[in-house]
């Protein structure tokens, strides 16, 4: 058998061999395309939270003659990017989506083998296991989620003659990057805490706790840091294994806090950190110290998230529409809302209940286009008990019932199929609902706010919309305009950005002269939903307070002249980051860096003062 240097690499060679691992196979290793439309969907809510990050690298590997692919812990392909030319010569070997690249199916290969060993790793060449695959080399990391458990592996392949060992540093730094961005975008209602040995602010060791203190995840080097691996299988609190950290858990409010407070290991007082507050998340009312928690006196919650205060605009097309909304809320009219997807139909429409007559009761939202037609009947009308295999035993209301009293909203109405159509078109006239299975007619009192991108009496027209729904549902039309037509672009995008700022826990952003041409002339299709998308990329992707052109989407950017320099500007950015970190890593030692890198120390040093070139002329 063939002997490498790596260890992990000689122990997947040998799993290799006791598989027995036939390149045919490899041929057989591929989905249907129905089954990988479903694992896709699987994956959906993943692959939307890494996006920005898969995006990004979009022009490094395109330039590089490379691919960028997550797979899937089973070692399916989820995502391909890159080259053209480069993907295009690397279908022989079946490396695509949907094809497996499992350690089982391929053998030694960097995807598969970091699955196993789940750790960074790089398969150069004929360091692959199967011949067909020695003219590439594969550089992967796994990616975690916040409790550890692997979820998903980030690769980047080229050909094998190109491959520099910083490129699996440059995938190891995106990987946690990605961590550390899912970690706090899924901190609901708890609290992120930053640690660092030295006394400055950043993201290095991430712990997330709830309104008990308990903690609930933790980014790669916090788990590293503190074995925290098995802890987080259990209800530990912070306070179980630091002290000091009662300040920092007493501090309640929605907004990161700029103080720094020194915590020690329980074990041991001489082993110090600084701690400070990233992000906070947790409801105004909470507060808590070291053993137990305490309540504030309770704030009123509203049955909705948005209000006119959360609505930003100073376009007066646009204003004119909300002042319309504030009028029609104080009526008990029904209210259709249309504008392009991401114009804020739901936002508009929970402010109008907000300030409606019916806002202590309850807001019911039901999407008409995510739900199957045979679950829209249960789903809108409710269940009796046996009304069909699966039912509940005690039944089950629907949307119409749990909105008694106060407003349903239907999105995305033109999907509705014509049948529920007959069946809505009869609970606003007779204000009855009968549940599927039932007899008895339940009295209803509801408003109705319906929504849809599409022009509806269009779809009356063309026989998909009933005429007389539609004459009900319009009591008053409400209609957003599209973002490229909002005079206040700029504005929005500043006034978005704060609020990103506050999500990351990050100082104030601004904009660059080039990024500021691209907000007011891009047309922005997905609205006011992609300029958010975007600007939380390029904020996230931000290092010197400054978004410039080359943070926001690859897809954005794509068409514009300068993609060759975004994607040079790219490479050594994510060099510069790599250098750094490796440095922080080692205390500062060059020697002991240079060889983490795989690179000389007179290769170091050069960088070095090219890094310092860059950062002293900015």
């Amino acid at each position: 058998m063939r002997k490498l240097i790596n260890p992990c690499l000689n122990n997947s060679w040998e799993r290799s061999r006791k598989y027995g691992v036939d390149p045919l196979q490899a041929k057989d290793a591929i989905l249907e395309s129905n089954e990988f439309k479903q694992l896709r969907e699987q994956k959906e809510p993943f692959l939307r939270e890494i996006n920005p990050t898969i995006e990004r690298l979009y022009a490094w590997v395109k330039s590089f003659s490379s691919t960028a692919i997550i797979s899937d812990t089973s070692g399916y392909i989820l995502e391909r990017i890159g080259d053209p030319a480069f993907m295009k010569d690397t279908d022989k070997i079946h490396l695509f989506q949907g094809a497996c690249w499992s350690e089982t199916v391929r053998g030694t290969n960097a995807v598969g083998t970091v699955i196993i060993e789940k750790k960074p790793l790089a398969v150069v060449g004929q360091d692959h296991y199967l011949e067909a695959n020695r003219y590439i080399y594969c550089a992967a990391s796994p990616i975690f989620d916040p409790l550890g458990e692997q979820v998903a592996v980030l690769d980047i392949s080229g050909y094998y003659n190109i491959y520099h060992p910083s490129i699996l540093a440059m995938v190891d730094v995106i990987a946690r990057k990605v961590e550390d961005w899912i970690l706090i975008h899924d901190s609901n209602k708890q609290l992120v805490i930053s640690l660092h040995p030295q006394q400055k602010r950043g993201q290095g060791a991430l712990l997330r706790v709830n309104e008990e203190g308990v903690i609930t995840g933790a980014n790669r080097e916090a788990r590293d840091l503190f074995e925290l691996d098995q802890l987080l299988l259990n209800a530990v609190k912070l306070s179980e294994f630091l002290t000091g950290v009662e300040s920092l858990l007493q501090r309640p409010g929605n907004h990161p806090n700029s103080d720094v407070s020194a915590v020690y290991n329980r074990k041991d007082d001489n082993n110090k950190w600084f701690a400070s507050v990233l992000v906070d998340k947790r409801p105004l009312s909470v507060a808590f110290t070291q053993d137990r928690k305490t309540s504030l006196p309770s704030v009123r919650r509203s049955s909705v998230k948005y209000t006119f205060a959360d609505i930003y605009g100073n376009d007066p097309d646009f204003l004119s529409v909300l002042e319309l909304a504030k009028r029609a809320a104080k009526t008990d009219y029904n209210i259709l809302v249309t504008g392009e997807s991401g114009t804020g139909k739901e936002m508009v429409s929970q402010a109008i209940h907000h300030v409606s007559n019916r806002s202590d009761k309850p807001f019911v939202a039901l999407n008409c286009g995510a739900i199957a037609r045979t679950l829209m009947e249960s789903e809108l009308f409710g269940y009796e008990a046996g009304a069909f295999t699966g039912a509940k035993q005690s039944g089950h209301p629907g949307k119409i019932e749990l909105a008694h009293g106060g407003t349903l909203f239907l999105d995305e109405i033109a999907e509705m199929p014509l049948e529920m159509q007959v069946s809505l078109l009869r609970v606003l006239q007779e204000k009855t609902v009968i549940r599927v299975g039932g007899i008895k007619p339940i009295q209803v009192d509801v408003r109705i706010i319906a929504a849809t991108h599409k022009d509806l009496w269009e779809e009356v027209q063309a026989g998909r919309f009933r005429a007389d729904l539609f004459y009900r549902l319009q009591g008053i039309h409400l209609v957003l305009p599209p973002l490229r037509d909002r005079k206040d672009r700029l504005d929005l995008a500043a006034h978005l950005l704060r609020a990103v700022v506050k999500e990351l826990g990050s100082p104030m952003l601004s904009f660059s002269e080039e990024a500021t041409k691209l907000i007011n002339q891009y047309s922005w299709p997905g609205n006011v939903r992609e300029l958010l998308g975007s600007l939380r990329q390029a904020a996230f992707l931000a290092t010197d307070g400054i978004i410039d052109i080359r943070h926001f989407p690859a897809y954005i950017l794509k068409n514009r002249a300068p993609y060759a320099e975004t994607a040079s500007a790219s490479l050594e950015q994510l060099e510069h980051e790599t250098i750094l970190r490796i440095l922080n890593t080692t205390d500062g030692n060059i020697s002991q860096a240079a060889r983490m890198l795989g690179i000389g120390r007179n290769t170091l040093y050069r960088k070095l003062k090219k890094l310092n070139r860059t950062y002293t002329t900015q």
